[in-house]
């Protein structure tokens, strides 16, 4: 593994040009079958009530190991959790296309929720090894703006614009499924460990854990976590 990282000017371009991609994919993956659900209630027999379900399964799934993986990566290292889950969110993408009830789809997505819950804190991880302080902040918020963009933005022009060329929904879940495999191949090319991953400790002030109680002490955490208590004041984000 190469160390120093985030020195390289060239490697931190290239990386997180790749995470911003692997993200907006994540995005436009999570977020295709919204536009799609109306042939897909026609097909599969759906009410918007499933709708509703199979985004809940989803969505806690990813929340679930979005904690769990994120940790895990700084063990194991970012290319064994980052690189396998883009090549099984993308091939559960493309199954949805082969679903024929609510159960199958609803498994199916819980399947990908877990897979994109463990890619989100490892990219933003990876990004954060390859970049220097200074630019750490605008790689992340590039990173983070791409799931918006690709998903919520280019997914639904993109799943209409499948429609009108292909004959069904299952289609375009299968093509949209294929940039993932590709970009899978660019990462494990270009993704490297940080140091500190691969066995040498650098810096031994990064390397001490810190336990939840820790974290849950700063109001920021506490605010966003519990958004509706009175905690979450404009005061108690900027004391005085």
């Amino acid at each position: 593994m190469t160390n120093n990282i985030a020195n390289d000017t060239r490697y931190e371009r290239k990386t997180v040009f790749l995470l911003a991609l692997g993200f907006g994919l994540v995005g436009l993956d999570r977020w295709l079958i919204t536009p799609l659900f109306p042939q897909m209630m026609r097909d599969l027999n759906l009410t918007y009530q499933d709708l509703g379900n199979v985004t809940a399964a989803l969505g806690l799934t990813w929340g679930i190991f979005a904690v769990l993986m994120g940790g895990i990566s700084d063990r194991v290292g970012r290319r064994r959790i980052l690189i396998p889950s883009i090549i099984l969110f993308s091939f559960l993408s493309g199954a949805t296309g082969l679903v024929s009830g609510i159960s199958v789809l609803i498994l199916s997505r819980v399947l990908m929720g877990m897979t994109e819950g463990s890619n989100c804190p490892t990219s933003f991880a990876a990004a954060a090894d390859a970049s220097p302080a200074e630019r750490r902040g605008l790689n992340l918020g590039f990173i983070q703006g791409c799931f918006a963009l690709f998903g919520l933005g280019l997914g639904p022009i993109i799943a209409t614009q499948l429609l009108g060329v292909v004959p069904s929904w299952r289609i375009v879940f299968a093509i949209v499924a294929a940039p993932g495999l590709v970009l899978a191949y660019l990462m494990y090319r270009t993704i490297r460990e940080p140091s500190l991953i691969a066995g040498t400790v650098v810096d031994t002030q990064s390397a001490q854990k810190e336990s939840w109680k820790s974290v849950v002490r700063y109001r920021n955490v506490r605010c966003i976590s519990l958004k509706a208590r009175p905690v979450c004041s404009i005061r108690s984000i900027f004391p005085a």
